[in-house]
């Protein structure tokens, strides 16, 4: 593989983008030059260099870059695999910047940093491409309106087909035009993640093989695009995975209906609740006749109150190889019917206000197969019938979580992460009893949702083991009371230690034991500067600044 360097003029002294470009004249190397460099400082030929740092994220890349001008000249590109672009007017108010001063300077380096991408070095690199008013993990719920920079937007979807090696687009509010119908026609992607403006038209060709998310935002102030908007999936035969939020599900499941081959490689579908009560949504399912795993997501411009009564007639061929139920508990038995279930996660809403009360819950887990291995539940509150409802449905379940997907609101990404237990650190991990009916013997993990006190870790793995201890009459015996919108929730791991046997305890309960593991969301926003995030310890400061 030949590699040759290009440089370009960049007049904007104060580019951080390019800082590390500025005195790149001083450590070009020429072809005619490589044999200068001894052979010692890269053993590796550049092809095998290239393998071997595809593999390595983009943060671990500067100390590689230091050791010497050799190794240093194949990683300074590697540092483009993954873009992020803004060329919105939003962007603007986002960074606090006047639009008027600033957007005749925005388009001029914007363009002249396409013209750089677009260099022969650089133009092969590029995998990863984000355009977006706003970064990840921008809160957007009161935005409804976008508008695009045209002179920037237009030259960048222009390049598009120009980054032969793009594997993974994501492309929000664009212009639908001919200009972004042709962009896509010739791409061939892995991944693609659209979002459209409220007054889309036309045919949109989705050109890739594997993943597609169309409309993910759950704003409840988005506007619904036109009937008359329609997806075009150049390569259905190959689709893997389909995501939609409240706003797209209604466009996927008529490019479903309209697909004549089907998508018979198509083993994810996760899309809105709110369709699944009509006519067509079977005949949508039959276009998908490999599909493993069904999501249906609530949110709050979604109708989550419909009975499973209101859902059309399944035919029992359809959906054979469903083994993943993910919706509301309502729905479940007419999707288990028939069907061989091994995970049902009976929730369709990350809210509080979602849970089930506890009464409602035995007669439908009765219609559900025996052959359930994870069970996931949202219940106020968690009596003795209920956990021995459950043990007799599922003899073989080895894993159950109840309020363990419970979240309070935070803008933003989220991570999960595990809380290290200091009391563990010297005399190994920490036994807890817990107490289960006998027809639990086979469970292995037991995870719960629980606000924990605090703020220290102790405390907080004091507290986790107390609720472990106390499950399950004494977990959060008075939910409504109990449970505080604002504060955060913890996910406690019971894992059983299976060294230690089941003692007999009162009323036929076994007590076992087990260790504690405790997680929790870090929530955070991505800025506009390369790989600098603002974490959860600043999230209100971030917060204050954006709205």
């Amino acid at each position: 593989m030949s590699l040759t360097l290009s440089a370009h003029s960049i007049t904007r002294k104060s580019s951080r983008f390019l800082k590390f470009w500025k005195n790149l004249s001083r450590l070009a190397i020429s072809p005619e030059s490589e044999t200068q460099i001894p052979e010692s400082h890269v053993i590796l030929p550049t092809e095998l260099w290239l393998e071997i740092l595809e593999w390595i994220p983009g943060y671990t890349l500067d100390p590689l870059s230091r050791v010497s001008k050799r190794l240093r000249w194949i990683v300074i590109p590697l540092y483009f695999r993954s873009l992020q672009i803004f060329p919105f007017m939003e962007t603007f108010a986002f960074r606090r910047r006047s639009m008027s001063a600033e957007l005749a300077g925005y388009q001029k380096r914007s363009l002249q940093r396409l013209k750089f991408l677009r260099s022969e070095r650089l133009i092969h690199v590029v995998r990863d491409l984000f355009i977006s008013p706003y970064p990840p993990g921008y809160n957007r719920r009161h935005r409804v309106k976008h508008t695009p920079v045209d002179a920037v937007m237009n030259q960048l979807l222009s390049t598009l087909p120009e980054f032969n090696n793009l594997t993974k687009l994501v492309l929000r509010f664009p212009h639908c035009d001919d200009t972004l119908f042709l962009a896509l026609g010739s791409l061939h992607l892995d991944s693609f993640e659209l979002e459209v403006l409220p007054d889309s038209l036309g045919s949109i060709p989705i050109p890739t093989r594997r993943e597609f998310i169309f409309n993910p935002s759950s704003s409840p102030v988005q506007n619904f695009p036109p009937a008359s908007l329609s997806l075009r999936f150049l390569f259905p035969e190959s689709m893997q995975s389909i995501v939609a939020g409240p706003t797209g599900t209604d466009t996927i499941i008529r490019a479903l209906l309209s697909t004549p081959s089907g998508f018979p490689a198509l083993t994810k579908l996760d899309i809105s609740l709110r369709p699944a009560g009509r006519p067509q949504f079977p005949s949508a399912l039959e276009a998908c006749p490999n599909l493993s795993s069904l999501r249906l997501r609530s949110s709050v411009i979604d109708v989550s109150t419909e009975p499973a009564a209101d859902l059309p007639p399944l035919p029992p061929t359809l959906m054979s190889h469903l083994t993943n139920y993910h919706g509301p508990a309502a729905f479940a038995p007419a999707f288990a019917t028939g069907r061989r279930l091994r995970h049902a996660r009976l929730w369709a809403s990350h809210s509080v206000s979602a849970v089930a009360v506890p009464f409602l819950l035995p007669p439908i887990l009765t219609q559900l197969p025996p052959t359930l291995e994870t069970l996931e539940l949202g219940v106020t509150l968690v009596p003795v019938f209920l956990l021995e409802t459950i043990g007799n449905a599922f003899p073989a379940l080895t894993t159950l979580s109840i309020n363990a997907h419970l979240d309070a609101f935070h803008p933003g990404s989220v991570d999960r992460r595990t809380l290290p237990d200091p009391d563990s650190a010297d005399s190994g991990k920490v036994l807890v009893r817990l107490a289960l009916p006998q027809n639990l013997h086979r469970l292995r993990t037991l995870r719960l949702g629980v606000q924990l006190e605090g703020p220290t870790p102790a405390q907080i793995h004091t507290s986790a083991r107390e609720a472990v201890s106390a499950f399950s009459g004494g977990y959060d015996p008075t939910s409504w009371r109990r449970w505080v919108v604002d504060r955060p929730w913890y996910c406690v791991e019971w894992t059983r230690a299976r060294e230690f046997g089941v003692d007999e305890g009162e009323g036929g309960s076994g007590f076992n034991e087990g260790t504690v593991r405790v997680e929790y969301g870090e929530h955070y926003f991505e800025s506009f500067e390369r790989g600098q995030r603002i974490s959860e310890r600043t999230v209100e400061e971030a917060v204050q600044r954006m709205t």
